[in-house]
């Protein structure tokens, strides 16, 4: 994370950059943060930023279950236990019980160890409040607005507040995903649902989790769809012929230039080819079925109708 010093955007909005970028929003009692980071090395310069500033930590708002989004909650609630924490419904399952995010990642499988890092599991956070989904709240006497934005993460949400909307991982900027290539979400159909929610939108300013604060989100916006949109091409171009979900994402991290060396790497791809995968099929681009014990997936050519048999 650069720095401590947070930026404001309006009188009592701001965030704190970094690799996540944290939200602020100044309450009547003290500050409200809007994610937390991975862990307690960041979270120290949270409240570094927040003695800088003079505020008491109020509350937190989680945007959804990632472990770099609410990583640094243990260390930050030791040390004002009486804050608030929000988070969305099912994500504060996760949130409370953070050993679910390296099972799912492990297809249900009790996870490997080498998956039991703090990318992938944070320390356990309470929750106190579940947050409304596409409805307004009041936290600390400051209104604010959940943005649903699912996709990346099942129930994930955006946080609007005077007109500035922080967006989670909805979109991404633009260095992120040319470092990351294939991009980790859930569920591809519902992450362009959300991006398109996102681009009939007009609020004053934008911050994603990852990237760059902005006026307007609709160069970033169009980015991502455009990205997700190459991604589907590519998988359907790869299942012309038919192929294992193994095989079509190696051949996916070839022509993507994604190189695969260790098990959390591997678990992140996986899911997020599968929430491709996903997303074709709700649409009916793509098909499976099963044969020799193999799970077999194909490209639906000629405006066929997929089904799954």
């Amino acid at each position: 994370m650069s720095g401590q010093a947070f930026q404001m955007i309006t009188e009592r909005v701001g965030y704190l950059p970094g690799h996540v970028n944290i939200g602020l929003v100044i309450g009547e009692r003290g500050a409200i943060l809007i994610d937390s980071g991975l862990d307690t090395q960041n979270s120290k310069k949270i409240k570094k930023g927040l003695d800088a500033i003079a505020q008491p930590l109020s509350a937190i708002i989680q945007t959804h279950s990632h472990a770099d989004h609410f990583g640094g909650n243990a260390y930050l609630l030791g040390c004002w236990p009486e804050a608030r924490v929000y988070a969305p419904p099912l994500e504060e399952a996760i949130i409370r019980n953070p050993i679910l995010e390296p099972i799912y990642l492990n297809m249900g499988a009790s996870p490997l160890e080498d998956l039991k890092n703090k990318f992938l599991l944070a320390q356990p956070s309470r929750v106190d409040h579940l947050l409304p989904l596409d409805e307004g709240i009041e936290i600390d006497g400051v209104p604010f607005f959940i943005l649903s934005l699912p996709g990346h993460s099942w129930q994930q949400v955006g946080v609007v507040c005077d007109e500035i909307c922080f967006a989670a991982d909805s979109y991404l900027g633009e260095e992120v995903l040319e470092k990351h290539k294939l991009p980790f979400l859930v569920d591809a159909h519902e992450t362009l649902l959300s991006l398109h929610k996102l681009l009939a939108t007009n609020y004053k300013g934008y911050l994603p989790g990852h990237g760059a604060y902005t006026t307007t989100s609709h160069d970033a916006v169009n980015k991502n769809i455009a990205w997700h949109e190459r991604i589907f091409s590519v998988i359907c171009d790869i299942l012309v012929e038919e192929r294992t979900p193994e095989e079509a994402l190696t051949l996916l991290c070839e022509r993507l230039h994604i190189s695969i060396e260790n098990a959390s790497s591997y678990v992140l791809f996986r899911t997020a080819f599968m929430g491709y995968l996903v997303g074709l099929q709700k649409t009916k681009r793509v098909t499976y079925r099963f044969e020799q014990n193999r799970w077999l997936w194909r490209n639906v050519q000629d405006g066929a109708e997929g089904a799954e048999r």
